[in-house]
């Protein structure tokens, strides 16, 4: 039974519905462009955050893009010499030391006395950490430590140490 001249309303779908897909997408929006902040794009790193200034300070600056090699055509590179430098042989050696056996650090970080020097090759991270014996003494090479760049293979600190000096023998 309907009651004479009563009228049911229903809420317009056909204009609600699309304003609300429109919000949704609009705040969708925002907050992937929030995401993207200031990111480094590709092919770029920042080779001199990290490095210490003469008066020992750590310096950062903005990321630089780095050189692609010259010669990417396989089988074209001439051989280089490498002799493997053992990496239980270089637990000790001061900073001085290790520099002249491996090469100058990509990235050289610290906290407090600490000094932690990272070299990279394409697949992997080395990073060498120097701690001193004691306070005011000059720091030694304490721990090391090797990972892949990408995924989450393991690498060993020795194939790592390798790929670093060998890269280090093309560059050099």
């Amino acid at each position: 039974m309907r009651a004479v001249g009563l009228t049911i309303q229903t809420p317009r779908s056909d204009i609600i519905r699309p304003f609300g897909v429109l919000c949704i997408l609009a705040l969708i929006a925002v907050g992937l462009s929030a995401c993207g902040g200031n990111a480094v794009p590709p092919g770029t790193t920042n080779t001199n955050y990290g490095k210490l200034e003469e008066s020992g300070q750590i310096k950062t600056s903005r990321p630089v893009v780095r050189k692609k090699p010259e010669n990417t055509k396989p089988g074209k590179t001439a051989a280089i010499p490498f002799k493997q430098i053992p990496s239980e042989t270089l637990k000790g050696l001061s900073e001085d030391a290790f520099e002249a056996r491996i090469g100058t650090p990509e990235m050289v970080r610290g906290e407090g006395e600490i000094r932690v020097w990272q070299y990279r090759s394409e697949q992997c991270s080395f990073d060498a950490f120097f701690v001193p014996k004691a306070e005011g003494q000059p720091r030694e090479l304490a721990h090391m430590l090797a990972r892949m760049r990408r995924g989450n293979s393991v690498i060993s600190v020795q194939d790592c140490l390798d790929q670093v000096v060998k890269l280090n023998l093309a560059n050099g």
